[in-house]
């Protein structure tokens, strides 16, 4: 009887003509199951399945987040024109990159297979960009509905601090509006976009903002540090200040002051600082807010102590008066606490 010894041969054959075949037919099957113009796709590797997932959410991320920033400035650039302040500016930008960062709800992990060049693993992120669209398009609606509101009530809207911190309230809507609006373009799901122009509410904002100053007149022993540190917050936010009450169109007042604890630590010295803090519309009187703000905090230097508590209240301050007048890139729910 003949022995077939070609049979081993030819089997093995086989089996590397099958290992050959075996990647493209499993990137055709995942460009089946995850069509381009279903779902946005990012891929990555990584040392470990668990590695190469992570990278690869963060890279479909970064990629969304990058589109949809370079198309929101490029709007918003071109409704504020040229020639506005360079703090307005920056003011926009960092509204933009704020509004930009977005979780991506719904993305996933679509595929992880082993990588043979590197001996670690590659995964597919994916986001189902119709089911993404559909949550975006809602929130549109009730923004678009938001700006309508505001642009309405500016028609009854008196004084200037007033009128001023609805203008901010709408452009940052007008903001939110354009990254809703870049989100659903870089989805491939357009909205319609809005027949008004609203180019004016800009120009309003910074007439209005160029005539506005704030005076600050704070009662309380430790009063001259932190009003000094209060308006050079309120400066770097873009307001004006004067240090004339007759020229403000916006007064802040009330009260600051600290007290020592004793906490049962000899070695470090507590000092906590409270402020009690009114901003007011100079032109009707109208109360635009009234809070408190405390602070603690601690050194083995009393003086240091006080100085930390008293600067870290100011902060507090500065951003609660930015968000009552609606200072773009401070009064955003996505803001963190200013440094200080």
């Amino acid at each position: 009887m003949k022995r077939l010894h070609w049979i081993p041969g030819f089997l093995a054959l086989i089996a590397l003509a099958a290992c050959a075949a075996s990647a493209p037919v499993d990137e055709q099957a995942a460009q089946e199951r995850f069509p381009a113009d279903r779902f946005l796709t990012a891929e990555a590797s990584g040392s470990s399945e668990g590695e190469a997932k992570r990278a690869a959410m963060a890279e479909l991320a970064a990629i969304f987040e990058a589109r949809v920033q370079a198309r929101t400035l490029q709007q918003a650039t071109s409704w504020t024109g040229e020639g506005l302040p360079e703090q307005f500016e920056r003011q926009v930008e960092q509204s933009v990159r704020i509004l930009t960062q977005v979780q991506l709800e719904g993305a996933r992990i679509g595929r992880v297979w082993p990588d043979e060049t590197t001996g670690g693993f590659r995964a597919l992120a994916v986001l189902d960009r119709r089911q993404a669209a559909g949550r975006w398009q809602r929130e549109l609606a009730e923004t678009q509905l938001e700006i309508d509101a505001q642009v309405a009530a500016l028609e009854t809207v008196n004084g200037r601090l007033s009128r001023l911190a609805t203008l901010n309230r709408v452009t940052g809507l007008m903001l939110r509006e354009a990254v809703l609006e870049s989100r659903l373009s870089v989805l491939g799901r357009p909205a319609t976009p809005a027949v008004e122009d609203r180019s004016d509410i800009i120009a309003q904002r910074e007439r209005l903002s160029r005539e506005i100053a704030l005076f600050v007149d704070l009662e309380g022993n430790p009063a001259p540090p932190f009003t000094h540190r209060l308006n050079a917050l309120l400066a770097s936010d873009g307001y004006r200040l004067t240090p004339y009450r007759e020229q403000a169109a916006g007064l802040i007042t009330g009260s600051i002051h600290v007290q020592p604890l004793d906490l049962g630590n000899p070695d470090v010295h507590f000092i906590r600082a409270t402020a009690a803090v009114k901003l007011l519309d100079t032109d009707t009187d109208a109360q635009l807010a009234a809070f408190d703000e405390t602070l603690r905090k601690g050194h083995i230097n009393e003086g240091e102590a006080a100085r930390q508590s008293v600067e870290g209240v100011a902060a507090r301050v500065a951003d609660r008066l930015a968000q009552a007048l609606g200072t773009l890139g401070v009064a955003t729910e996505a803001d963190t606490p200013r440094e200080w």
